[in-house]
């Protein structure tokens, strides 16, 4: 018996993934699908795949540690992704190009680095974006790609300043991991 403990979707999905590539089925009788977002659901990150042989079946943590004491509980974590590790490049590629254009980093200015309207309501509104999307670089790249694409025609400098706070704070988060 194997415990895995998944605390993303992605987790998740990779791990179906990689036992549904090894031959395994659900217990239940059902192919497995690693993309079934109901599984995930149900337990989100509290959920535990359980694997005897090759058949697979999902619970919560609590009912693991309760009735599989003696069975060490691993935490499954996705590899990084081909996205990922071009997310991560595009992030050094760009942050040398920037600064290559002498672009400073240490830009005070608060519609750059913290804008009063962002923190309306007590909480800083990349913080809650970041508690509640779950693929926070796909969010960062989203936001460098806009803010490029666009300085030509709006904002110019500033636009680029917001796309660089974006892949700084990316490149952070990233770091982190």
């Amino acid at each position: 018996m194997k415990l895995y403990h998944t605390e993303t979707q992605e987790d998740f999905n990779a791990l179906l993934e990689k036992l549904k590539n090894e031959g395994c089925s659900w217990f239940f009788g059902e192919v497995i699908t690693s993309y079934d977002s109901q599984l995930w659901e149900r337990n989100k990150q509290n959920t535990v795949v359980y694997l005897e042989g090759d058949g697979v079946s999902y619970g919560t943590i609590s009912y693991a540690e309760d009735n599989y004491h003696d069975t060490p509980i691993e935490k499954y974590k996705a590899k990084n992704s081909e996205w990922a590790r071009n997310a991560k490049k595009f992030a050094t590629t760009w942050k040398e190009l920037m600064e290559s254009h002498l672009i400073e980093s240490t830009d005070t200015s608060d519609n750059i680095n913290n804008p009063e309207h962002y923190t309306a309501g007590g909480i800083e509104t990349l913080d809650y974006i970041k508690a509640k999307v779950s693929d926070y670089p796909s969010y960062a790249v989203g936001n460098i790609f806009k803010y490029v694409s666009r300085y030509e025609h709006k904002n110019g400098i500033e636009d680029l300043k917001k796309a660089q706070f974006y892949l700084n704070d990316l490149i952070e988060w990233m770091e982190s991991e």
